[in-house]
């Protein structure tokens, strides 16, 4: 990953006609990784492969594109301070209004908040109140917060964003599902790490969340991404891979996902294939 990839990539995503693009966020990698990766796959990183930093990222991207969204699935929030992540996004809003999308998650590597000296253990606790407490930071009124977590008094943190910033949450376990549609805009997930990655099995996975959702809350106000998902072209469909095969299968796969409450889907692909998305699959939709 090279300032250079990110920036023709945004471009090209933006050129070719997509909606958005997307931002993973991690701040290190140990050299020796003790924490379990919470998905059924290999954690892809060594400590010596480059991750640049996504909110540095969402600043760049503001000046780099003119119309694309930019988001991030998922920061993990529990190790910045609530003020001051939402002083940085609204910061990058007022340079991009209306195109940023703030995706947290509470994080699974031990290690990093080690290093930054942030209790592992209290993360979830954490993220309770951090979906409140960075909208008292974008109010655009001077505003305390009395929290388990987090608490400050009555301050000024103007220039708020120019609109309310969406916020997805991740996560998989049912805490976290249960803490996306209690607290969130949206709900991001990765079908490459469910057990059953197929499209028949991400489609179970989506419509039991859809039914989870559908006893809470209106679905029509709440976006579920679908994560780091791969486009594969090919002759005939990979039956490992939902979005695979010729451009009639994926947009089949595309929109089952849709029919199943997918609103936004980040895919993993090269220029080429972001290209044959927009020029092939696009017009099939």
């Amino acid at each position: 990953m090279s300032a250079e990839a990110v920036l023709r990539q945004a471009r090209h995503a933006e050129a070719c006609g997509l909606d958005s693009v997307w931002l993973f966020d991690h701040v290190l990698t140990p050299v020796t990784l003790t924490s379990r990766y919470p998905y059924d796959v290999t954690y892809p990183l060594a400590a010596d492969d480059p991750i640049l930093d996504p909110v540095g990222i969402l600043g760049v991207l503001a000046g780099a594109t003119a119309r694309i969204q930019l988001g991030t699935e998922v920061l993990v929030a529990p190790y910045r301070h609530p003020i001051v992540l939402g002083k940085l996004l609204a910061t990058i809003e007022r340079f991009a209004p209306g195109r940023l999308i703030c995706g947290l998650g509470s994080g699974w590597m031990r290690e990093e908040f080690d290093a930054l000296g942030v209790p592992f253990a209290a993360r979830g606790a954490r993220m309770d109140e951090y979906v409140a407490a960075l909208r008292t930071v974008w109010s655009g009124t001077p505003a305390g917060f009395e929290g388990s977590a987090y608490r400050w008094d009555p301050a000024g943190f103007n220039p708020a964003p120019s609109m309310p910033l969406p916020i997805l949450l991740g996560g998989h376990a049912p805490r976290a599902r249960e803490r996306a549609i209690r607290l969130g805009d949206g709900w991001a997930t990765i079908l490459t790490a469910l057990p059953d990655p197929s499209l028949e099995g991400s489609l179970q996975w989506l419509r039991a969340f859809r039914a989870e959702l559908e006893t809470a809350r209106d679905p029509a106000a709440f976006e579920v991404l679908v994560c780091e998902q791969p486009v594969r072209f090919g002759d005939r469909p990979d039956p490992s891979v939902p979005l695979s095969g010729p451009p009639e299968a994926i947009a089949a796969g595309i929109a089952a996902l849709r029919e199943a409450g997918v609103t936004k889907l980040a895919v993993l692909a090269d220029d080429e294939s972001v290209a044959r998305l927009a020029d092939e699959v696009r017009p099939l939709l």
